[in-house]
């Protein structure tokens, strides 16, 4: 869809696997040199959803024969197909919620709204779904906050076990590139948020997020963060010096 925060520019560095024989030679070469696991995504088509309902035959093949995890993109899927995929073993689901339809409209192009997307979170987790991760994106219209406290409080209504916090990232060759990153303040409002609003929540900083400034990362643990892909070693020191204790994980963040 050529959205205005990448602009396809992330499918580019994803390994292509346009037909369900192509998936399973990924996941066979994947499998034999030893990854864990894979995400599978890709981009929307013009109803926001990325199309899996032609792949399914091959991810169950590739849950019964290897050890590989999915965690799924899956974006706008309809509920009876939310339960096909289900059915196929995949271990996590990765779902964007966002806060404002303005948002949906102005920088996705979709003709959809704030509970289409929450629908989905709804759906996965009704339909007993393995894990169900939601993704927002702070920043993500123009830079600025718009609707993520609404999409705090719209997940409040179902309780995920995993929340996963990623930022805009200004990128050349997008309509953003010229931007400015979110504020690490206006990251720590945004986690501050969530924690109050989601107690029991797992609270997750995620690996798509501009690197450059990190002086805010200790302060968004105390805000109320369980963890954080790829931390700066300046945070590790200074969380360790204010009694933190670190676990290290090499996986991705959404699979629990």
């Amino acid at each position: 869809m050529n959205c205005k925060h990448c602009a396809k520019k992330y499918l580019e560095g994803m390994i292509p696997a346009t037909t369900p024989e192509d998936l399973l030679q990924v996941a066979d070469a994947l499998a034999e040199r030893g990854a864990s696991g894979f995400l599978l995504s890709g981009g929307l088509d013009p109803s926001g959803r990325v199309r899996l309902d032609a792949f399914e035959d091959a991810i169950r093949e590739i849950k019964s024969t290897t050890e590989l995890r999915i965690n799924a993109h899956i974006g706008l899927t309809p509920k009876r197909d939310i339960e096909r995929l289900i059915g196929c073993g995949i271990d996590s689901f990765s779902v964007d919620v966002y806060g404002s339809d303005e948002t949906i409209r102005e920088v996705l192009g979709l003709d959809a709204t704030v509970a289409d997307y929450v629908g989905v979170v709804r759906n996965l987790v009704d339909s007993n779904a393995a894990n169900v991760a939601p993704h927002i994106c702070v920043g993500i219209h123009g830079g600025s906050l718009r609707g993520e406290s609404n999409a705090i409080e719209q997940l409040r209504k179902i309780g995920p076990s995993t929340l996963v916090f990623i930022a805009l990232i200004p990128t050349r060759g997008t309509a953003y590139q010229g931007l400015n990153p979110v504020t690490g303040a206006d990251m720590v409002s945004v986690i501050s948020k969530a924690r109050s609003e989601l107690p029991d929540t797992r609270l997750l900083l995620g690996c798509m997020r501009p690197k450059r400034d990190r002086s805010w990362e200790p302060a968004a643990v105390k805000a109320g963060l369980d963890g954080i892909v790829l931390p700066s070693e300046s945070t590790l020191t200074a969380l360790r010096g204010d009694g933190y204790t670190m676990k290290k994980r090499s996986v991705c963040c959404a699979l629990p």
